[in-house]
């Protein structure tokens, strides 16, 4: 084979070697955080993926693309807290649960059939690990698109910011109670109580030693942000826009998404409703990015006419 032949072959092998060391580089360091007890903040996500970035020479470009979104969405992570302070009275959905699932709740009855409050069990953990990774895989798939094409990056972090935003106004003005805090242990009507699986497994795990960002720990969380659950949202929007492009990537967000709200259910942290009150969201978010983007693409494609 030439020489020319073979150079053409590892310059083609070389995407291909960057990728499979960046899954592995991204599991190492997601692996060892959620082992050794340390929150996943976006921040580090962020961080690794400037490194990837880096190595693919693209170290630059990924900065000016990334910094709006990481702005905003920080914006976004502090201001949530504030929604949760305006004093609306948080509202009950767990009438609204028991009219979808025919009088039953699915977290009372996950939690019945599968929690011990003794020990730490392999679903706690699964579960832990789908909540945990709401920040970093949007961003990882963001990233992907990013790779792959700038502008299918651009919508898809417009949509991924516009159900934010609308979800946030819901917050603001229409607050609602997880089932953790609708059902708890003083509850005078003498039903189960929901245990927050989420907080006692982490006492279990690593007690006081679990750590928090400073840039995390002053900022203010609304219990009350629980309809729409971005939890589940956020990966069923990543799915719809990996569809057409990456049919094998979308068939494993959508059983990712599954997974996720199998586990914030389980977790007791949101209703099924509140998950697919989420998926709503992601559809009003795409249907308004996508109407806007074919409509502004034939005005940037039709050339300027010459002056007379």
């Amino acid at each position: 084979m030439s020489a020319p032949a073979e150079a053409e072959r590892a310059q083609a092998r070389r995407p291909r070697l960057i990728v499979i060391g960046s899954v592995i580089y991204l599991a190492l360091i997601f692996g060892v955080m959620l082992w050794r007890g340390i929150s996943i903040e976006p921040e580090w996500v962020v961080l690794a993926l400037l490194v990837i970035a880096v190595a693919l020479g693209r170290g630059r470009a990924f900065v000016v693309d990334w910094a709006p979104f990481l702005l905003l969405f920080f914006a976004y992570e502090a201001m949530r807290g504030y929604a949760g302070q305006t004093g609306f009275a948080p509202h009950d959905l767990s009438g609204l649960e028991r009219a979808l699932f025919a009088g039953t709740m699915p977290t009372l009855t996950l939690q019945h059939d599968f929690y011990r409050t003794d020990i730490v069990s392999v679903q706690d953990i699964a579960a832990m690990f789908f909540y945990f990774m709401h920040f970093p895989l949007p961003i990882v798939v963001g990233f992907f698109f990013w790779v792959r094409s700038r502008d299918h990056y651009r919508r898809f972090i417009a949509a991924l910011l516009l159900m934010a935003l609308l979800a946030f106004i819901t917050y603001l003005f229409w607050p609602s109670a997880p089932p953790w805090y609708q059902f708890q242990a003083s509850t005078s009507s003498g039903e189960e109580t929901v245990h927050k699986i989420l907080n006692e497994t982490v006492d279990k795990l690593w007690g006081p030693d679990y750590w928090v960002s400073p840039l995390y720990t002053h900022l203010n969380p609304n219990k009350f942000a629980a309809f729409p659950s971005l939890h589940a949202a956020f990966p069923a929007l990543a799915a719809v826009y990996a569809w057409r492009r990456y049919r094998l990537l979308a068939v494993g967000l959508i059983a990712w998404t599954a997974a996720v709200a199998l586990s914030i259910v389980y977790l007791g942290e949101h209703y099924v409703v509140d998950a697919l009150d989420g998926f709503v969201y992601v559809a009003v978010a795409t249907a308004i990015v996508e109407t806007v983007s074919r409509w502004r693409a034939p005005r940037a494609s039709t050339p300027a006419r010459p002056s007379s």
